[in-house]
């Protein structure tokens, strides 16, 4: 042939596979399924190879319909090409007509099962519903490889091994695991039992709540030099968390081999939980930390289904977070708990108001306080007292008074130094008049022993806050409770603040309670009532004080000079003599003692 001759053409069976095969590198089918329907008698023209090809893309693209049509069609169909569309068939659970395929398969005079048929079908027909018996696994396992001689593998032992935990039977599982490991057929498969029968063993017995004859077997494993992976250790602390054996849980943290990046929580709410306050348990604060910002971070417990986890479950994880200074992270965590509904504990809440205390965040406690009542949760007294302190030492008196009003109606007792706490910041607050009487009147219901000093800032309070009828009423309760308030220093106070009408009347209410005030102090009112204009009535609290006083005198000379004088200037002259006589009658007994 000259170097000049055109190239022979490719036969056309070549050119169509070549074709085929490269359209089938794509993701999308169609292209490859339009040539397909395009070439003319496809199933004699294209080679087996690519026939097996289009199968095996179809099967992987889930197309089972359109692959089960063209396996039929396909005059020599591989083993790898069957496998590939048992499998799908399966995955999907359409287990009927992956038996059908299987018994069509097996009428051929060219069939040829592999240990991969067999693997697929164990697999696939004991996760498809209704899963087969156990006789029936058995049966299938002994059936192809004496048939069609091929020798089972590892994967084969354990798919057997997984389906029989799969159908329930644990006993029939034992004997099997039994049977591989003092068997000297494991030999040929390689390293065998292998991690993963292992690993299948313990996940079964933790599926039944075996969780000691889990623990047990994985130490054989160990003592027998299968170093354990990942799955081995997660699959023990999820099935150990679930059985609630978090002492077993602890031990597998605390042994040699276990690291915390093994760790792989299943992504579920219950499942951290658990795993959570496992790793609390063990002192394994800092990986439970990181569990903890991974369901903050993908809003595990936002995600409905699953079980509900416990708040309880998380106490350990929030006495870390407040006692370091993660408060606001532990309330986050346990908003969203809230929110799930999860059953509410009083331990958490608790922790959590004592760790905003803790940080000065009161308004946020006092939130939670709130909280717990709606949830018919009783803080108990450390968390109102917490509460109470803090909104002192910010000055927030109304919110204090607040709080020791709802720890009162929660049935709860505060001390008596508590109650005189909230008082002495209400008196020292501007505003707070009525809340200060509304506490000293609860005090006196609940006979809470009474500061004299704290009761007279009280009612000098009420009367600079023009409270007056609210003052008189509670100096009656206090002196009918058998307590007083310094009433020379009241009235003077009153004296000074021109409250000379109200100056008069405590004097006389002193003088009623048997509570002698002295001449100073009636001094003190009368002066203020005659140069305040008042002159009628200084003579009544004059002539009250004659009345019911004692036989001394009642007021200093120069004070009835004063209120003779203003008497006088008012046209009162009957009043100015009576008085005038009063200080003759001064004036005769002082000479009488001289």
């Amino acid at each position: 042939m000259g170097s000049g001759a055109p190239p022979e053409p490719e036969p056309p069976a070549v050119a169509a596979a070549r074709k085929l095969h490269h359209l089938l590198r794509s993701r999308d089918l169609r292209p490859a399924l339009s040539y397909f329907r395009t070439l003319p008698s496809p199933f004699t023209l294209l080679p087996n190879h690519a026939l097996n090809a289009l199968l095996r893309a179809l099967a992987a693209a889930g197309r089972v319909r359109a692959a089960t049509s063209l396996f039929r069609s396909i005059p020599a169909p591989t083993p790898h090409s069957f496998n590939s569309l048992l499998a799908a068939l399966l995955r999907r659970g359409r287990r009927r007509a992956a038996s059908a395929l299987l018994a069509v398969f097996l009428r051929s005079r060219d069939a040829s099962p592999d240990v991969t048929t067999l693997n697929t079908l164990l697999h696939g027909f004991s996760t498809t519903s209704p899963r087969p018996s156990a006789p029936t696994l058995l049966k299938l396992f002994r059936f192809l490889p004496e048939t069609y001689a091929f020798a089972p593998d590892a994967i084969t032992y354990n798919s057997l091994l997984s389906a029989l935990c799969r159908a329930g039977d644990l006993a029939t599982a034992c004997k099997l695991f039994e049977g591989i490991r003092v068997s000297e057929e494991g030999s040929k498969c390689g390293p065998f039992p292998n991690v993963v029968t292992y690993t299948t063993m313990i996940r079964a017995y933790c599926a039944k709540g075996l969780a000691d004859e889990a623990l047990a077997l994985f130490k054989v494993m160990v003592a027998n030099g299968m170093p354990p992976n990942r799955i081995t250790y997660n699959t023990m602390v999820q099935g150990f968390c679930e059985a609630g054996r978090m002492e077993l849980v602890k031990e597998v943290f605390e042994m040699d081999s276990f690291k915390p990046t093994q760790l792989h929580v299943r992504r579920d709410s219950a499942s951290y939980s658990m795993v959570i306050r496992a790793l609390c348990e063990s002192g394994e604060f800092g990986r439970a930390e990181e569990l903890v910002d991974e369901i903050l971070e993908k809003e595990v417990l936002k995600k409905r289904g699953g079980s509900v986890p416990l708040i309880a479950a998380y106490n350990l994880v929030f006495v870390y977070f407040c006692g370091n200074g993660k408060t606001k992270k532990a309330r986050m965590l346990f908003g969203q708990l809230l929110d799930r509904r999860s059953k509410v504990d009083f331990q958490a809440f608790k922790t959590l108001i004592l760790g905003h205390c803790k940080e000065g965040n009161f308004e946020e406690a006092y939130d939670l306080v709130l909280s717990m009542l709606k949830r018919d949760l009783v803080p108990d007294s450390e968390c109102y007292i917490a509460v109470m302190d803090g909104f002192m030492q910010k000055g927030r008196m109304k919110s204090a008074w607040e709080a020791l009003h709802r720890m009162l109606n929660s049935g709860l007792r505060p001390s008596t130094s508590t109650f005189h706490s909230v008082l002495l910041g209400l008196l020292k607050k501007d505003g707070c008049a009525k809340e200060a009487a509304d506490l000293i009147e609860i005090m006196l219901e609940r006979k809470i022993r009474q500061n004299v000093d704290l009761s007279t800032n009280l009612i000098d309070v009420l009367f600079k806050s023009d409270l007056s009828d609210r003052a008189y009423k509670i100096t009656k309760r206090l002196y009918d409770n058998g307590y007083y308030i310094k009433m020379e220093k009241l009235i003077a106070t009153l004296c000074e603040d021109k409250k000379f009408i109200d100056a008069a009347e405590f004097t006389l209410f002193s003088l009623q309670k048997h509570h002698e005030v002295g001449v100073a102090v009636h001094s003190l009112v009368l002066d203020g009532l005659c140069m305040d204009g008042r002159a009628s009535e200084a003579f009544q609290l004059f002539y009250e004080l004659i009345e019911n006083g004692s036989t001394t005198a009642v007021a200093a000379p120069r004070s009835l000079v004063l209120l003779h004088h203003a008497l006088e200037e008012a046209g009162k002259m009957k009043e100015a003599d009576f008085v005038g006589k009063q200080m003759r009658r001064a004036t005769a007994r002082i000479r009488q003692r001289s």
